[in-house]
């Protein structure tokens, strides 16, 4: 049955109710006003102009409430149906957006090491925050990055890095040539003038050696089993993909047996309240040494830390919703 017809049908179907609860009104009013004087069947003979005034008023009565109901009842029917297509097209994009959520998080590994942990929550069903990690031998690397933007754009773009990330990674080049071929990689076809920060390292897990090139990425927090927790120190260099040809600077330093590294996305620092106040790096190396300190008296999992600090940032917030991806990775060395 198409929308026409069963506006027809419907308007006739109300109209009828209208026009049966009209005439009982009028049979009502004309008993009223003769006082029952006159007998329903004598209304002819005794008052045959209220009979007619009765007719006139029940026949414009039918004609202005018909058109007026038919029309409205047309509104509404097509209100419905453009309601529906749109209620369907949203759940078509949601069903979407859910399988790109499956699809992204499918792509991050979840095989951890003992000594590793990492957990991303986006701010939308898909987000452009990424981790990643690779041990080779004695050498254990890891990559954790931020796509600007949020949803399915930076979606993309974090699945293409994370793509060219691996491909450099398993050449075995030096971090600072690896990082300045997927930046000019990047930087030839970046159409959309999007950027990537990322900070990768590769730690030797004998010695705790560790080298690392931060592209305009958060300093990483250092966890030293004895001193004070601090933010790791970078050379200043350009995010991935602003710039073709930019000379990256690797670093590298020696950490002692026990220390342990946290990198995050700036979804952890800038992290807000209602009132706009951020978690912030203060308290970030405020939430540390509690951790630290937890790891002397027992054997602390790195999945335990990771809930940890994002259980921090996500009390800090309170119920203001999350304004950006977050991802936490630890590594205890």
């Amino acid at each position: 049955m198409n929308g026409k017809t069963f506006s027809d049908r419907l308007s006739w179907r109300i109209m009828g109710i209208v026009v049966v609860v009209s005439l009982l009104a009028q049979i009502v009013t004309a008993l009223v006003i003769t006082d029952g004087s006159i007998h329903p069947i004598d209304w002819w003979r005794e008052a045959p102009e209220l009979l007619i005034y009765l007719i006139i008023i029940g026949l414009i009565s039918f004609l202005v409430l018909y058109f007026f109901s038919h029309g409205v009842i047309r509104r509404t029917i097509r209100y419905g149906e453009e309601l529906r297509k749109t209620t369907e097209a949203k759940e078509r994009m949601e069903s979407d957006l859910t399988l790109a959520r499956d699809i992204q998080r499918g792509m991050l590994r979840t095989d951890f090491p003992p000594f590793c942990h990492a957990f991303i929550n986006p701010a939308k069903a898909v987000g452009g925050d990424f981790y990643d990690f690779e041990q080779q031998g004695d050498y254990f690397y890891f990559a954790i990055g931020d796509v600007s933007g949020k949803g399915v754009a930076a979606s993309l773009l974090m699945a293409i890095t994370r793509v060219l990330l691996r491909f450099v990674v398993n050449e075995g080049l030096p971090l600072d040539v690896s990082m300045r071929r997927i930046n000019d990689t990047f930087s030839n076809s970046n159409k959309a003038g999007m950027f990537v920060t990322m900070f990768v390292a590769r730690i030797d897990l004998k010695t705790g050696h560790m080298e690392y090139c931060n592209a305009g990425h958060d300093p990483i927090l250092v966890m030293p089993p004895d001193g004070e927790p601090y933010m790791l120190k970078c050379k200043p260099n350009i995010a991935i993909g602003l710039f073709e040809n930019f000379s990256f600077e690797a670093e590298r330093i020696d950490f002692e047996q026990g220390t342990r590294v946290i990198a995050y996305t700036d979804g952890v620092t800038e992290a807000e309240r209602k009132d706009l106040s951020q978690y912030g790096d203060e308290r970030l190396l405020a939430w540390a040494p509690n951790v630290v300190e937890r790891s002397h008296e027992t054997s602390l999992s790195e999945q335990a830390v990771v809930e940890s600090l994002y259980h921090s940032v996500r009390d800090f917030a309170d119920d203001n919703p999350q304004n950006d991806d977050i991802t936490i990775m630890s590594i205890y060395i």
